[in-house]
Order: C-alpha cells, then structure tokens, then sequence
C-alpha cells in the first residue's frame, strides 16, 4: 500500500510540473524574419494583454504551433509582406491579432491561416 502512495504522488508531481505554462515575449524589428515556435501544455502564451508580441519589419514568415487548452495569442505584427501558419490543438485557445494598429502603409500583403 505504502509503495501505491508513492507510485502515485510521483505520478501527479510529474503531470503538475509537465503541465506548467510557457510565456514568450517578443519584440521583434527587421526585415526577412523567419520565425518558428511550438509550445506544449496549458495556459501558454505569446504575448499577453498588457505586453503584445510585436514583429516589425518586411517579408516575414511566422509560424507557431500550440497545442492543449487555453493558450492565448496577443501579437502585434508592422509590416509589408507577412505570411504565417498558427495550428492550435485543444480547447478555449484565443488569439488577439494587429495587423499594422496605425494608419500607415503596413501589412498590405498579408497571408496567414489559422
């Protein structure tokens, strides 16, 4: 029995520790950024509500894979030409997406699937 209780405290301190929350923040200025991340697990995020990730620059290729329940996206993108790929795998996921906030001449070729 004894043995059973520390099978499973080790079971749940490792799916506790495995399942923590990623955060990235990013500010990003320049041209041709090639851009990959993949996050694994709950309640991760790119950027956040108070703090955007902002990419700026031209011909910019982003993509990001995030996979699990409530994982957020909060960026900020300025530039030209962007194409990007966001998969999410899981529920209750939001994304939050600027494409050029000003008036300017920003983000007139834009290709992104989600």
């Amino acid at each position: 029995m004894r043995t059973y209780f520390i099978l499973l405290a080790m079971a749940l301190s490792v799916t506790v520790f495995s399942a923590r929350a990623n955060e990235i923040y990013i500010t990003q200025i320049g041209d041709t950024l090639d851009l990959d991340i993949t996050q694994d697990g709950l309640d991760n995020e790119f950027g956040d509500s108070t703090t955007d990730a902002q990419l700026t620059g031209d011909a910019m290729t982003f993509a990001i894979t995030q996979t699990g329940n409530l994982n957020k996206i909060d960026a900020k993108i300025d530039g030209n030409d962007y194409t990007g790929t966001w998969v999410f795998t899981g529920n209750s996921n939001e994304v939050d997406l600027t494409c050029d906030s000003t008036s300017g001449v920003n983000c007139e070729n834009v290709t992104l699937n989600i």
